[in-house]
């Protein structure tokens, strides 16, 4: 009772899993498992008797660079008044998938599908089915100009009409501008007007109760190489004035005997993280969250 939102820091993410394998004839589910998104709107408008909260409408709005296809999938397949789920991803009816074929990133190749296929997952988010889901495509790249037009004169309209007593966040931040994805061109700070904004329709409509679950980004600082005299003393080599790498400590899962090769142009894009990326996004969302947390 001492603060009215939370943030989730859950992995894998889930707003890619559905029903089924390969929700809305998704070529994958995007290394989803449990949709947390969605369960946790399910156990919100569950019944008390049935160990639920007994809310009557949640709304999840997904600010992932990509569709949130399991989340509708659970949620909104057919128009359930007790839901309504928003999503503002990169994509539209007008946006092909990834043309080129002679480039060597096939990492951001494969997240852009193939062409006229759309960006992963597919189709499903170039419109809105029913009433209860509200689908942004916001082209081949989610900007903070197109993100906070679409904030301002859709999303907040659309929330503060549908009332509802929960809203829940399906945090990606695969849109920032150093996600090797290439999608987006957000900033850490933007991560936190966003949330921002979205804390302020709480606040009107459900006394500012938010959850916040994490989904996407692969903006991660831990692909730079470690230097071999990383330890010794300075002065004994003539790199001595190199900035040192900010290492992550990723523990001692992996075998020794594992290779973790990453490849050359994808090494070049997360080396850019070490300037700002994943861990800035959270960071400057969790303050925002925390700044609006005191009931």
């Amino acid at each position: 009772g001492k603060c009215v939102n939370a943030f989730c820091a859950v992995r894998p993410p889930g707003h890619h899993a559905g029903r089924e394998l390969h929700p809305m004839n998704a070529v994958s589910n995007g290394f989803c498992l449990l949709n947390a998104a969605a369960s946790a709107a399910l156990y919100a408008v569950s019944p008390r008797s049935q160990g639920g909260l007994g809310l009557r409408r949640v709304c999840v709005i997904d600010i992932d660079v990509h569709h949130g296809n399991g989340t509708q999938d659970i949620l909104c397949s057919t128009h359930d008044p007790r839901f309504m789920y928003v999503s503002t991803h990169a994509g539209g009816p007008h946006i092909n998938g990834y043309e080129d074929d002679k480039a060597d990133d096939s990492f951001r190749r494969g997240h852009y599908m193939n062409k006229n296929e759309g960006i992963f997952p597919g189709r499903c988010g170039d419109t809105s089915p029913n009433p209860g889901v509200l689908n942004i495509p916001l082209g081949k790249k989610v900007t903070p100009s197109a993100l906070g037009t679409a904030l301002v004169c859709k999303v907040t309209p659309a929330v503060e009409a549908f009332n509802p007593e929960l809203i829940i966040i399906s945090a990606g931040f695969d849109a920032h501008i150093n996600d090797p994805l290439g999608m987006g061109g957000l900033s850490a700070e933007d991560f936190g007007t966003v949330t921002k904004v979205i804390c302020q329709v709480a606040a009107k409509s459900c006394s500012g109760r938010v959850l916040s679950i994490l989904e996407g980004g692969y903006g991660v600082p831990c692909c730079r190489p470690i230097p071999k005299d990383l330890f010794l003393p300075k002065g004994t080599n003539d790199k001595e004035s190199a900035p040192q790498p900010r290492l992550l400590n990723l523990g001692h899962d992996l075998p020794e005997s594992m290779e973790d090769n990453v490849d050359p142009a994808l090494a070049k894009k997360l080396d850019k993280c070490h300037q700002e990326g994943f861990l800035e996004c959270v960071r400057e969302h969790v303050k925002n969250l925390a700044s609006h947390s005191k009931v």
